[in-house]
């Protein structure tokens, strides 16, 4: 019997768990912002009480952060994914290699046990697992600014739209921390570490109180990149779904 793998693909805005694509469903009990008396933003979440977030300090914290990723043209690393439930245990732990560029090309490969590549051209997605020797073909979604894969494929633009930021720093460690705007946002918060000019982690935290952690090793920034890589054909004697 074949296995099915439950990977989150999350910086490719792809839930293998329900083989859900960019435009994924809002979780019940998202987010949202909405300005208060002050000048503030105020920010709800299911997770805990509302906090005042000072609107002109994550008008400049944006401003930073889009400074960092404006750059970031393409980037390569290795990365180690965590799921965490919400009672703390690791329900997961997959490796794998990340190369992603601007605008909307991915490719995201996962290591055995838990095997599975996606990619995308900016105008088709292939998700591919080899142990159910099956193969997903569907559109690219241009309107990913609900999923963190807006960070490295999207419009930076759109963050001050959809996300408050707010930032904090720790030694040689930035983060910034994205809370959505909206209440169709697919994860409660979001977080985005660098190392100097160089991404280090992100976490993401769902309605279900699931975190997924994401470090990155061996990063590269606006290094070559192989555009043949952002193409899939698949293997013969696969099974190829068109899901329109």
């Amino acid at each position: 019997m074949k296995r099915k793998n439950r990977m989150t693909l999350l910086l490719a805005g792809v839930s293998m768990a329900g083989l859900t694509l960019f435009a994924l469903q809002a979780h019940a009990g998202g987010v949202q912002a909405r300005s208060v008396q002050g000048g503030g933003v105020q920010v709800e979440s299911a997770n805990g009480p509302a906090a005042i977030v000072d609107k002109a300090q994550s008008s400049r914290d944006l401003a930073e952060l889009g400074q960092r990723l404006k750059p970031m043209e393409n980037l390569s690393a290795s990365f180690t994914q965590t799921v965490t439930s919400a009672d703390g245990y690791i329900v997961q732990e997959v490796t794998g290699k990340l190369v992603v560029a601007r605008p909307g090309r991915v490719r995201w490969s996962s290591d055995a046990p838990y095997e599975q590549l996606v990619v995308s051209d900016a105008k088709t997605l292939w998700l591919y697992d080899p142990d159910l020797e099956q193969v997903t073909v569907r559109p690219f979604h241009n309107d990913i600014s609900r999923t963190p894969a807006v960070l490295f494929i999207g419009e930076v633009d759109s963050l001050a739209r959809d996300y408050v930021v707010t930032a904090e720093r720790n030694n040689d460690i930035d983060l910034y921390w994205l809370q959505p705007r909206g209440d169709d946002a697919l994860y409660e918060r979001i977080s985005i570490e660098f190392d100097g000019n160089k991404p280090h982690a992100m976490a993401l935290w769902d309605s279900l109180g699931q975190v997924t952690r994401i470090g990155f090793t061996a990063v590269t920034v606006n290094g070559p990149v192989d555009a043949a890589g952002f193409t899939f054909t698949p293997p013969a004697g696969v099974d190829v779904l068109y899901d329109e």
